[in-house]
């Protein structure tokens, strides 16, 4: 199993989330590439943080909402969406080649990670991007999602991907939360475990449904978030899951 956080979010002399600490524990990070959060110092620095740590680097694309943490529906045309994920896409890049590193995914994140999963014309946009800019990155999505299907079809890297530190509906559907709110590790790494050991997950309303994923993911602006990470690998670590890059999983 791999573990990616949500990563790179601060922004300024506004810091957020515990990079430093967190990625001792992860597999992957999804690092912010300036839209809903970060700037050109900010990546670079967590690019250098990762190469430390040997974690593997994704582009964490968003909308344009820094102030609403790109967790803001926003109206914005299919055109638009092709071309500010090339954008973020080519941001990340320049970086990582700069730091003799590769990308090895990219993930949406915040509402639109749901944008993408529902809506054909963002789908089909975004596919286009990430196809464009390199076929070969892993995509890091929901299984049986519109986004997921298209993929597939196009023949691209996807890889399914679940979110233990947040609820999800009986329909299978994650819960948004517009300020993430911190969870006990304890229950994060259960939900974790069961994800990986049975390919299930408990909903809001106690039933379990079916939760099938090659990555988890923690988001790394919870207040606790290095804690989190750090249960899940013990625990994994105590009960013989392995813990690998989603690039050494699949090939």
């Amino acid at each position: 199993m791999d573990i990616n956080v949500d990563m790179g979010e601060s922004f300024g002399r506004y810091n957020l989330g515990n990079d430093g600490e967190v990625m001792k524990y992860i597999t992957s990070a999804n690092i912010a590439c300036g839209f809903h959060a970060g700037d050109p110092l900010v990546m670079n620095e967590t690019v250098l943080l990762a190469k430390k740590y040997g974690v593997a680097v994704g582009a964490h694309t968003g909308l344009p909402d820094k102030q609403g943490f790109g967790r803001r529906r926003m109206d914005i045309t299919p055109e638009e969406l092709r071309a500010d994920t090339l954008y973020q896409l080519g941001a990340l890049d320049a970086f990582l080649r700069a730091n003799n590193m590769e990308m090895q995914h990219v993930k949406p994140h915040g509402i639109l990670y749901r944008m993408v999963a529902e809506d054909e014309r963002y789908a089909e946009s975004y596919l286009q991007a990430v196809s464009r800019f390199n076929p070969d990155l892993y995509l890091f999505v929901q299984r049986n999602t519109l986004i997921w299907a298209r993929g597939k079809k196009m023949g691209l890297k996807m890889a399914a991907e679940i979110l233990v530190d947040l609820s999800y509906d009986d329909q299978g559907n994650w819960v948004l939360e517009r300020k993430k709110k911190p969870r006990s590790p304890q229950e994060v790494a259960e939900r974790a475990v069961m994800v990986a050991r049975d390919g299930q997950i408990t909903t809001i309303s106690g039933i379990k449904i079916s939760a099938e994923a090659d990555t988890i993911c923690c988001h790394g602006d919870s207040s606790n978030a290095a804690e989190v990470v750090s249960k899940i690998k013990e625990e994994f670590e105590r009960l013989g899951i392995p813990l690998a890059q989603i690039s050494k999983l699949q090939n």
